[in-house]
């Protein structure tokens, strides 16, 4: 089906012309106006601290590909999670459902057509922004490349927008603003090689901008270079655009999955696998240059960044992998009421059965994949770090288990307040111990934390804590236990209820 004959994207069309788009365009002229202006009174001023010209070119449209990215990727996010939640609760998310149209129209509908209002100011302020970089002086492949990287990277917020729209009740649009508020300043002066820089995409942006020796004038950000994969270099545009279209369609495919039958998890188990393999080893791969799989050697200081502790890097990795991890279990974990309906049919009512179609296999999976990732960091040097290693590796395994069967158990104990429940466990297995730390001024009570023994082992490495943080790694697996316990009984109580 043609866009312009897509009735979703016809009405939120309709439906953003009636609110009318004048005012937001002439809003987005005057600001490229200010900002053209600017630069032509600063090319003239012989006082202007922004000299070399091309310098004042990029200072001005570094302001104008900004507003750019906050109103087309944060607005548009912000105005297609929004519609989408509100459109579910209305009931007209079901409604266009239960109609003809194809699943992938009815995505693309909603994809395209609730953001036009800030695809017009972004066309407006990509014009001004062309005009800038040629009064400027500036090569047209430094404004080619970045409104690429600008258009791929509001495509995929957009995509996350409905997964967002889907998976929650109401819209998340200002907490996902918050968290790339908070993300872009990390990113900006953590060690350039994080993956982030890439998704969003900080570095390829950045190595636009520092990639000519006239116009360099942040060189201390070491970003002019091209990153490497296992010590292979590619252009960061490439990569950007690479994993932006990889991870688009894996989450294309869950949102028409999910659109054509509700009851289906958000991703299958073999792409929540998927999704996770490239992520942990695009993330390793593009840090192999610190340590060359020596860690814990010193890391080479080859980033820039000489403020920021690289020694630290693996922990703040390690953090990014248990987050990706939990976002995927929960992604991926069936509903129980699912699980009982498929059991009513095939007639099992072993707990064997229950656990092979629960996410508690595919939590092990991921720790497996995770501890192979961190493995490439350690393999030439695993007779000192294999103490590392090992309380890395079982952490990781723990907090993904603790998790499937807490999210599970939740789910079939306490129905709609599951989440509420699940964040309830979390914190007191994981934040209730640094808080008492706190209060009783001792490290001991902290190490007990879930997250405590990969974080201390990563970030230490000194050998001082290896027996508490075995005692530690124990005292999680009986949390486990007791878990695994509660997680079946509750299982039996629901399969009870269908003899």
């Amino acid at each position: 089906m043609k866009l312009s004959e897509n009735p979703i994207f016809i009405t939120q069309k309709r439906l953003v012309h009636r609110t009318g788009v004048l005012a937001a365009i002439l809003i987005a002229v005057l600001v490229g106006f200010c900002l053209l202006l600017g630069l032509v009174g600063s090319q003239h001023n012989g006082a202007s601290n922004f000299r070399p010209p091309p310098v004042a070119g990029k200072v001005f449209y570094g302001w104008d590909m900004g507003i750019e990215i906050l109103v087309l990727v944060i607005g548009g996010f912000s105005r297609i999670a929004r519609t989408l939640a509100d459109d579910r609760k209305a009931g007209l998310w079901d409604s266009n459902r239960l109609t003809p149209l194809k699943p992938g129209d009815l995505v693309i509908g909603y994809w395209l057509g609730p953001a036009l209002r800030e695809f017009y100011m972004a066309a407006v302020l990509a014009a001004f922004g062309l005009i800038i970089v040629l009064t400027g002086g500036l090569p047209i492949t430094l404004w080619l490349g970045t409104q690429i990287l600008i258009a791929s990277t509001a495509l995929f917020f957009g995509l996350l927008a409905i997964l967002a729209g889907m998976a929650f009740q109401r819209s998340q649009g200002i907490l996902i603003f918050l968290v790339f508020l908070f993300a872009c300043p990390f990113s900006l002066f953590a060690p350039s090689r994080m993956l982030t820089n890439f998704l969003l995409p900080i570095y390829g942006i950045g190595n636009l901008f520092n990639g000519h020796d006239c116009t360099n004038y942040r060189s201390d950000m070491n970003w002019s270079d091209r990153p490497e994969i296992f010590g292979l270099p590619v252009y960061p545009i490439l990569l950007s655009l690479g994993l932006q279209l990889i991870i688009g369609i894996f989450v294309w495919r869950a949102l028409v999955r999910k659109t054509a039958n509700p009851f289906q998890p958000l991703l299958l188990r073999w792409e929540a696998v998927a999704l996770f393999v490239i992520l942990i080893a695009s993330q390793h791969a593009l840090l192999w240059d610190l340590w060359r799989g020596k860690f814990p050697s010193p890391a080479h200081a080859y980033y820039g960044f000489d403020d920021f502790d690289l020694e630290a890097l693996l922990a703040i990795v390690h953090g990014g992998t248990i987050f990706i991890g939990i976002l995927l279990l929960a992604f991926a974990s069936p509903l129980p009421e699912r699980v009982r309906i498929e059991s009513l049919r095939l007639g099992f009512k072993n707990s064997g059965a229950i656990f092979s179609r629960s996410a508690v296999a595919l939590a092990l999976a991921l720790a497996a994949i995770a501890g192979a990732g961190l493995l490439t960091q350690v393999m030439f040097s695993l007779a000192d770090s294999f103490q590392i290693f090992i309380v890395t590796a079982i952490n990781l395994a723990e907090i993904f288990v603790v998790f499937a069967l807490l999210l599970e158990f939740c789910r079939l104990r306490h129905k709609r307040r599951a989440l509420g429940f699940v964040a309830l466990w979390l914190f007191i297995l994981c934040v209730i111990p640094f808080i008492l730390a706190g209060v009783f001024s001792s490290e001991v009570v902290a190490h007990t934390s879930l997250l405590s023994p990969g974080f201390v082992a990563l970030s230490e490495r000194n050998g001082s804590e290896w027996s508490l943080q075995c005692y530690t790694v124990a005292a999680h697996l009986g949390v486990i236990v007791v878990l695994f316990i509660g997680w079946r009984r509750q299982w039996e109580k629901l399969l009870a209820k269908n003899s």
